[in-house]
This record gives structure tokens, C-alpha cells and sequence, in this order.
């Protein structure tokens, strides 16, 4: 403002009359303060105070992606052999700089916002829920800060002026008693889910449930105060007994539901929204599916470009069971092949379990028709129902054991991980767990159908699928993949590979079917006669078959086997129970910023990473450039270092431990 002020005074006083004229007339282009702080005015400064929370420093890129580093993934680029990503870094670092800043950002245009309000006496009630989502945020930024580097500057009030910037260190308790106390003041203001509509603004249950994890934080490493976990029970169960929300009975439609501003506010209690492609003035600069995506660098308009820098670890891959239909959402089961037209699926083999990219934010649902290389308008999800179901199994078995009521909240979340519905009981499931492709037959499949349905006939179950993948050069199927597990198996299904010829069925040139162990290609389309084509050698008689059939080679075979996996959990001991609920977390909620503040509230963090690294090195083959940050983690590493943009200017601070 005073730029363009100055700007205009050189402008205007060409003359001494002129000038005066000038200073003493108001400024009408432009606003101070106190009038820009009116109710109509009030939201826009509310979208201020949120901003931060979508920019790269936090939920647009950083956390998801150069901050992510946990036992779940690995930052998947051999030559990357310094930064924060791979923790070889230093207070200089600018990922940890621009998360810094981004912060105190927010804390700052809360603190401007909070004072306005109590300045003008705005209390009707759109006003003071706008006021409670500023306290909120006050106290949300503060968490994120304190959870990170421990003792910081602990800022209430707007900053005076840009010459006062020697400001201590508050100590990590009395930090996290003003983030309750702003919290607390936040949650009778702010309006309920049901009101607000949409998970983009912070709700009363979002508040609680904030509170909640806040207070797990503090039960955990470094405060260690366990009394705390009878206020995660109290905060998380107002949650609960709010009666507005409940988990999707999809998982993955919950994550569709991100790209396509699609609000679930029953189980997404609370996301960062972001909107349009870069390009459209809105502004966005969100990363997410893009950094963090599925890999595809060609032939992207559809699908969407993605470096994919964050793979999944065998770790935890492997704490998935099967039937767990989470796995191959959370973990991509496939790679794009960009060769084809439209852009096909390659699915892995069983033993390429490193090569698996980060699952959960998929560009291609997203809704534009063209899109943005490197900007997506994915909302990142940061407080989901599951969560604090799972808090409360966690506090509930701290305090005293694995109850009824732990394992109703662990089971909720995990009976709907393999399909079912949550609130039913489920002992076990029959599910199919392995799909193997026979050596016998597989030739002549066509280059134009890459991707090849399977369906499972029998078994006493329902719902199992599985796709197949045909090599374009070979025209061979390569490999045969599980995309649903289905349940209620008693014995083996029998795997149908493709299309199974139908009489009097109406086939159109250029699709393929089988009948018995052959393989043919329509090439005259038309409706099949009751007569099915035998013949092992050139195309069959249209008088005699309807639409022409055409030999290709013998058709493919696979073999199936089943599981009972375990659904609902019981029969655990205290520390058992924990194990469970620690592993459920990752299963939940992987790669949604919640692992690295959970390893270290529960005093594990660094033989944690350290073991995945000596397990990586030993192995992960090709991947074992993937064991680099835990390789390097130390105790240090529990805490960030104070960045270098706030040690040159503020001789108050000091820096942490070992840094």
C-alpha cells in the first residue's frame, strides 16, 4: 500500500496546491484496516487465514511429498542424495523454510482477523463462527508447529512492527495450552457439519476431533503426559455421539470423492480444498496427485501428468492382508503404459512390490477435460472419521484395555477395508488371494486390447474380479492381477479370461472371444447362430456361425486360491491390541501426513526408520537407493532444525539439539 501511495504523490505534486489538494482528500482506491474488517468484508480475510494451508510449503506439496518421508514410503529417484526428502539436509533447507513461513503466515493473518472482529463487536452469529474458525487456526498453525520444532514462538497478537522480530522461544507445554485454549474458545462458535454443508470450513466436529489428535500428541513423545489420553476419549467420542458422522461404505469412492469436489462431510470431516488448473485465475498451485501420483509423462491429457517421487515400501504393502481392498487403492497395483491409445494399465506381478507408486490421488478422476501438467484441483484430506475412530480404540485401550468399545471403533474401520459394512460384525471372509497365470495356450491376442477383463465363476462367493494384461509385441498375456477380492469364498472360483462365446449374442468386428481352449477374433460383425465355432484354422462360415469368427491361437488360463482372512479383531492383549492399532493407522491412513507424527508420539520414530533402511538395503534389489533416509535419521531428526529465514533475523530463538 505504501508503494502505490508514494507512487501517487510523485505524480500528483506538480504543484504546491496541487499537493496539498492531494494529502488532504481520503484514499478511495484503496483500504485500511479497520474498514476492510466489516461483516461483508469479513470472509475474504477468513480465505487469508485458510490460504496458507493449500500452498506448497504445507498441504500443496511438502507434506505429501518432500516431508513424507515415513516406514510406508520412499522418495523413488536413485540420484536423490540430499534434502529434506532423504534427510541429509540443514537449517538452509528451502522445503523446511517455506513450511516455517507458511505458518506464521497463517498465525499472523489469524491474530489481524481475531483482533478486527473484537474491535468492531461483530457478534452475530456468521461473525462469530468466522471468528471461532480464525481462533481455530491460530491454534491449528501453532500445532503444526510445536509437533515439529518444539519450542517456538508462541504469536497471539499481530506483529507491531517489522523491526520487533527478536522473539524467544515459548516452552512446548505452554504452547500447547494456548492451542487448547483457542480451540476450546473455537468450538461453541464454529457451525456444525450438517450446517456448513462442505468439508473445505472448519466445523464443531472437526474442532473436536483437532482437539483430539492435539491431545494424543501430548499423551505421546516428548510431553509423555498420559493422563491426556482421557481427554482424546472425551473429545473424540463428542465426535462420535454428534450422531453426523460415519465412514463411506467405499473406500475408494472416498478418495474419488476429493477430485471431483464431491463432499462426503460424514467421513471427510475436514479437507485443504483447492480449485482449477493453474491457468483459469484461480490461482491454485496444488501438487497433490501430481508429485505424488501414479507415474505418466506422455500422452497425459486425459489421464494426467505425474512424476510419481513417492513409492510404497514392502513394509507396508505387506500389512495388508488379503481381501483387504485398500491395498490396491492406497498402493497402485499397476503402471500406466503410455504407448497405447487411450493410455492402458500395466499391473505388476506379485513380486514387483517396490515399483508400486503412491495410489491414493489419481489424476485421472479428476474432472477436466484438459489438464494442467503440474497443478491438480485435488482436496488433500486432513481429518477423516476413520481417524478418530481410531483414536478412540487407541485411548480407550490405553486407559483400559482392549474393551468392547476399542475393538467396536478398530473393527468399524476394518470391516469396511475388506467391503463390508461397518457396523456389522464379521468374523472372518472368504476372499480370493491369489490369481496364477498357466503356462499352456496364450497366443494371439490382440495389440488393441491391452487390458483384458477376468470374471470368477462359483466358489459360494460374490464379487471377485481380476484384469489381465496382454504385451503388445508378444501379444501374449503377461500377467493376470486381483482388482477385487470379492467374499463369502467356501471353494476355488473358476477364472474366465475374457469374453466366453454366447449363442445368439451380437458381436462386433475387432472384439475376441473364446470357446473352449480357442481364441477367436470377430471379423465380420453380426449375431451368432446356436452353432459355436470349433475350427482351428482361418474363419468360420457366416451361414454356419452368424458373425465371422476368425482363429487367433489357444486362449489363456489362470488358476485361482482363496483365503479366510480375519476381519473383525478380538482375543488381544493390551500390547497386542496397540501393535494392531499402530499397524490399522498405516493401513487407514497412509500417505495422509499422519505417520512421521505418529512414529514419534509413540516413541519409535528412529529404530523405526532405521530398521526399514537395513531391511530395504538387504531387500529391495534395485531399490535399495529407497533405505537413504532411514539410513540417516538420528536422534536429532525427531525434531526439525529452527530454519535459517528465522535465524539470521531473530537473535532471540536458538536452535534445537544437534542441529
Amino acid at each position: 500500500m505504501k508503494r502505490i501511495l508514494y507512487t501517487l504523490l510523485i505524480l500528483s505534486c506538480f504543484s504546491l496546491t496541487a499537493c496539498k489538494k492531494f494529502l488532504s482528500t481520503k484514499p478511495t482506491d484503496s483500504l485500511v484496516e479497520s474498514d476492510y474488517y466489516t461483516k461483508p468484508k469479513l470472509i475474504n480475510a477468513l480465505a487469508g487465514v485458510y490460504q496458507p494451508l493449500g500452498t506448497p510449503g504445507l498441504y500443496g506439496d511438502n507434506l505429501f511429498d518432500q516431508m513424507a518421508a515415513s516406514d510406508e514410503n520412499f522418495y523413488a529417484r536413485a540420484a536423490q542424495t540430499t534434502g529434506i526428502m532423504v534427510y541429509n539436509f540443514d537449517f538452509g533447507n528451502a522445503e523446511l523454510n517455506n513450511f516455517w513461513v507458511q505458518l506464521y503466515i497463517g498465525i499472523e493473518r489469524a491474530n489481524i482477523l481475531i483482533r478486527n472482529v473484537e474491535r468492531a463487536k461483530l457478534n452475530d452469529t456468521d461473525s462469530q463462527a468466522m471468528l471461532g474458525e480464525a481462533l481455530f487456526l491460530r491454534g491449528y498453525y501453532h500445532f503444526m508447529l510445536v509437533s515439529n520444532f518444539g519450542d517456538v514462538p508462541l504469536k497471539t497478537e499481530p506483529t507491531p512492527s517489522v523491526t520487533q522480530v527478536n522473539t524467544p522461544r515459548t516452552a512446548t507445554r505452554l504452547v500447547y495450552e494456548q492451542i487448547l485454549t483457542d480451540m476450546k474458545a473455537a468450538e461453541p462458535l464454529v457451525k456444525t457439519a450438517t450446517a456448513l454443508g462442505f468439508g473445505g470450513r472448519v466445523s464443531k466436529t472437526t474442532v473436536q476431533g483437532i482437539i483430539a489428535r492435539v491431545y494424543l500428541t501430548m499423551a505421546g513423545f516428548p510431553l509423555k503426559d498420559e493422563a491426556k489420553y482421557e481427554d482424546v476419549l472425551l473429545w473424540a467420542e463428542k465426535v462420535k455421539n454428534s450422531g453426523e458422522h460415519s465412514l463411506n461404505l467405499s473406500y475408494r469412492q472416498l478418495f474419488i470423492n476429493l477430485h471431483q469436489d464431491l463432499y462426503d462431510t460424514k467421513e471427510s470431516m475436514w479437507e485443504i480444498e483447492q480449485k482449477g488448473t493453474g491457468a483459469d485465475g484461480y490461482g491454485n498451485i496444488n501438487r497433490l496427485g501430481n508429485t505424488n501420483g501414479i507415474a505418466l509423462s506422455a500422452n497425459y491429457d486425459k489421464i494426467g501428468y505425474s512424476y510419481a517421487f513417492i513409492n510404497a515400501t514392502a513394509k507396508l504393502f505387506n500389512l495388508y492382508s488379503p481381501g483387504d481392498i485398500r491395498r490396491d487403492w492406497a498402493i497402485a497395483p499397476f503402471s500406466y503404459n503410455a504407448s497405447t491409445t487411450p493410455v492402458s494399465y500395466s499391473y505388476f506381478n506379485p513380486t514387483q512390490i517396490y515399483n508400486r507408486n503412491s495410489g491414493k490421488f489419481r489424476r485421472e478422476y479428476e474432472l477436466s477435460p484438459v489438464k494442467s501438467k503440474n497443478f491438480t484441483p485435488i482436496n488433500f484430506p486432513v481429518l477423516r472419521y476413520a481417524d478418530v475412530l481410531l483414536m478412540i480404540a487407541e485411548a480407550e485401550n490405553h486407559i483400559n484395555g482392549p474393551t468392547l468399545k476399542a475393538y467396536d471403533a478398530i473393527n468399524q474401520v476394518r470391516r469396511r477395508g475388506f467391503g463390508y459394512d461397518p457396523n456389522i460384525p464379521v468374523q472372518t471372509a472368504g476372499v480370493l488371494s491369489k490369481l496364477t497365470l498357466s503356462t499352456a495356450g496364450n497366443t494371439g491376442y490382440l495389440a488393441t486390447q491391452p487390458n483384458i477383463p477376468i470374471t470368477l465363476i462359483g466358489g459360494g462367493g460374490t464379487g471377485a474380479t481380476g484384469i489381465a494384461t496382454v504385451n503388445l509385441t508378444s501379444k501374449k498375456i503377461t500377467s493376470v492381477a486381483i482388482l477385487n477380492p470379492g467374499k463369502g469364498y467356501t471353494s476355488v472360483p473358476q477364472v474366465i479370461i475374457g469374453n466366453v462365446w454366447a449363442a445368439n449374442t451380437e458381436y462386433t468386428s475387432g472384439t475376441q472371444v473364446s470357446s473352449g481352449n480357442n481364441l477367436y477374433t470377430v471379423t465380420a460383425s453380426g449375431t451368432s447362430t446356436t452353432t459355436a465355432p470349433t475350427h482351428t484354422a482361418g474363419a468360420s462360415l457366416p451361414a454356419l456361425t452368424g458373425a465371422v469368427f476368425t482363429y487367433a491361437g489357444q486362449r489363456a488360463t489362470a488358476t485361482a486360491e482363496i483365503t479366510s482372512a480375519v476381519v473383525d479383531l478380538s482375543g488381544l492383549t493390551k500390547t497386542s491390541f496397540l501393535k494392531e492399532l499402530q499397524d490399522e493407522r498405516s493401513r487407514e491412513l497412509c500417505f495422509e501426513a499422519l505417520r512421521r507424527p505418529d512414529l514419534i508420539r509413540w516413541g519409535i520414530w528412529v529404530p523405526t526408520m532405521n530398521n526399514l533402511a537395513t531391511d530395504m538395503k538387504a531387500t529391495a534389489g534395485s531399490f535399495a537407493y529407497g533405505a537413504i533416509a532411514g539410513a540417516n535419521i538420528t536422534d536429532r531428526n525427531v525434531l526439525f532444525p529452527i530454519p535459517s529465514s528465522e535465524i539470521l533475523v531473530n537473535g532471540a530463538i536458538g536452535q534445537n539439539l544437534g542441529w
